[in-house]
């Protein structure tokens, strides 16, 4: 899948987009979008399926000092599920939204295999490293937060996928995220109409209402790089 994706990703970067990006405003990006993984992982976890956690001392009968817990609550297994995620983020884009100009990470393709549609609204951000950065932000922040991260997945009730992790950590631990880097419905509404006006501007989008991804004309060729209309040049950005 990531090396389908990779070859979407090099195919659709020709509607370039540069500029300075805020570091801490991509820190709460992928902090958010590391926790949405974790829990949709963790759902997927055989409840029944047990891991031994203690400190291996033995009792004064010879015996480990060790107890069962369920894996989706074990500090070992968590970490394994986010180093899997942090490598998922190959799969993930930076965007701006065309109406706003709000930054957001996206998947380009979604887990059932099908275009994410969400991408008509937005604009590719590209840079030399293909959005690899997305990966290390990933690691730094679980590396930063690792015991505050394992120890609330400890805690939480046996079948409750935490879905207020997100704002413990990222918001209020961490202090990444600000309720303004969250996407709005003013960020995410975009039409036809806003396509038109916006194509007067910028010309064409390959991956737009007219043409591009998202089920709304994949059938049309990608422009390359060099045709008129898309300039390359000056195509980095520095975090």
């Amino acid at each position: 899948m990531r090396f389908a994706c990779s070859i979407l990703i090099s195919s659709f970067l020709v509607v370039l987009v540069s500029g300075a990006i805020d570091p801490r405003n991509l820190k709460c990006l992928v902090c958010r979008t590391t926790f949405e993984e974790l829990n949709r992982a963790i759902m997927k976890v055989d409840k029944w399926k047990k891991v031994d956690v203690g400190n291996f001392r033995m009792d004064a009968d010879g015996n480990t000092m060790q107890q069962k817990v369920p894996a989706h609550r074990s500090a070992v297994f968590i970490s394994e599920l986010i180093d899997g995620i942090c490598k998922k983020m190959d799969d993930y884009v930076r965007v701006y939204y065309k109406s706003t100009g709000k930054l957001a990470i996206m998947q380009l393709i979604m887990e059932g295999g099908g275009m994410n549609p969400e991408f008509s609204k937005t604009k590719f951000v590209t840079d030399d490293d293909l959005n690899k950065s997305l990966e290390y932000y990933c690691e730094r922040m679980f590396e930063e937060n690792e015991d505050e991260i394992t120890d609330l997945y400890k805690k939480r009730p046996h079948d409750d996928i935490m879905p207020d992790a997100e704002k413990e950590i990222c918001f209020n631990h961490a202090k990444y995220c600000e309720d303004w880097m969250l996407p709005n419905e003013e960020d995410t509404t975009w039409t036809a109409e806003m396509e038109k006006e916006y194509v007067k501007i910028h010309g064409p989008d390959p991956y737009g209402f007219s043409g591009g991804l998202g089920g709304m004309g994949m059938d049309q060729p990608t422009p390359d790089a060099d045709d008129e209309g898309y300039d390359d040049t000056d195509a980095k950005e520095e975090l």
